[in-house]
């Protein structure tokens, strides 16, 4: 596959990350007819090679990239309707060199893919159950928000639900302590906890 012969930036490469964080993206029953032409726009700028992971460590290969989270890689197969590695390598049948380029790492995806799998088995007992729900409701009401998530932007499913304005924000809850305490408080307790407050 040949190399593209013209000199690209940092905000080149970044395109076609987001193009092609788009086309792995893109929910319903929308035609991803394109996305083996990105795709072979990223192999043939070799562009995983102009970004890093979280850590700053280089990405081993194209697959690496393509399913670590955005904005570093394109979060493959992060989401309800995004692309897996299997689906990837089906719509790209077609384009015998982008085909080649995905299938040559599938041994060790396919192993990393498994430990995920089962490291996520064990994540999921830890995960309160209305996380589930609420990832689902903010992919279906409010998929502006569920995008950013997807990308990063939000540190929690619950924060971008906040953001969403599907869950509302709670209460300072050591605030509500403080003050139920106050007042359970004789009026020594008060005194001794208003002098300890003026020395804080």
């Amino acid at each position: 596959m040949a190399k593209k012969a013209s000199k690209l930036n940092q905000a080149n490469y970044d395109a076609i990350r987001d193009h092609l964080f788009d086309r792995i993206h893109k929910t319903g029953e929308e035609v991803k007819n394109d996305f083996a032409n990105i795709l072979r726009t990223a192999i043939e700028t070799k562009a995983w090679e102009h970004f890093t992971d979280a850590k700053g460590a280089p990405f081993k290969n194209l697959v690496e990239w393509l399913h670590y989270t955005y904005p570093n890689g394109t979060s493959m197969g992060g989401g309800k309707h995004a692309i897996n590695y299997e689906e990837a390598v089906k719509l790209t049948e077609v384009a015998s060199d982008v085909h080649s380029a995905l299938r040559r790492d599938m041994p060790k995806v396919k192993a990393a893919l498994a430990r995920k799998r089962e490291g996520d088995e064990v994540s999921r007992k830890r995960v309160p159950r209305g996380r589930p729900t609420l990832l689902a409701r903010l992919e279906e009401e409010k998929p502006e928000f569920h995008r950013a998530y997807m990308r990063g932007q939000y540190a929690s499913v619950t924060e971008a639900a906040k953001a969403a304005g599907l869950v509302k924000a709670r209460r300072n809850e050591n605030l509500m302590r403080a003050k139920s305490a106050f007042r359970h408080m004789n009026s020594k307790e008060r005194a001794e906890f208003v002098d300890w407050m003026k020395g804080q």
